[in-house]
């Protein structure tokens, strides 16, 4: 595990791109149950602005669900003051209830972010990881992990659009406080600029 999250920082590093996602990860590799749902609130710090981001997931089929996110971004000082929105799938290939090593899961996204002088789709599909490891309390703990690959269309104002293929890295860490709540601490790792989200989920 420690080898392929080495592996994951140095490609992350090494190919990603100034354009980043303001929406994150912000969940582990684990599927949510069907017919259950999950709402969650984030507080966001980027490199150069702050961020608020609404999540709800909801599952839908064996080992699949799909999530809805939702946020407003104070960027660049409050020069750049916007919004973005964003679904993504998520399918669940490794399960460690079932003895797999870890819990793995594949799925696609679709990103968009609009402020006053430039707006950025992203699409692409990713690939995350995690663990849960049992603390003495009885509670657990979730390192997880993504990598993502996508293709990002930048469109400023008076400017031709700018398309780039990036890859991207989010590393984080879910802490169960009750059978129905967790909170969540992630950072994504980007090029030019990083991000740090921090929140709380529930079931609904």
């Amino acid at each position: 595990m420690k080898v392929v999250l080495k592996i994951l920082i140095i490609f992350s590093l090494a190919f990603s791109s100034a354009l980043a996602q303001y929406s994150g990860q912000l969940s582990t590799a684990e599927t949510v149950l069907k017919g259950t749902s999950v709402g969650s609130g984030f507080v966001a710090v980027y490199e150069d602005g702050f961020g608020v981001i609404g999540q709800y997931r909801i599952g839908f089929g064996g080992y699949s669900d799909i999530g809805g996110k939702a946020g407003i971004v104070d960027y660049d000082k409050g020069d750049q003051t916007g919004f973005f929105v964003g679904i993504d799938y998520k399918y669940q290939i490794m399960e460690v209830r079932i003895q797999d090593p870890l819990d793995m899961s594949i799925g696609g996204l679709l990103d968009f972010a609009h402020f006053e002088h430039f707006s950025l789709l992203s699409i692409g599909g990713f690939l995350s990881g995690s663990y849960p490891i049992e603390m003495s309390s009885g509670k657990k703990i979730t390192p997880y992990g993504r990598l993502i690959l996508r293709i990002d269309r930048e469109d400023p104002d008076n400017f031709d659009p700018d398309t780039d293929f990036n890859i991207g890295l989010n590393v984080g860490g879910k802490l169960e406080i009750s059978t129905s709540a967790s909170a969540y601490a992630e950072l994504q790792l980007d090029n030019i600029q990083t991000a740090f989200f921090m929140g709380v989920s529930f079931g609904l």
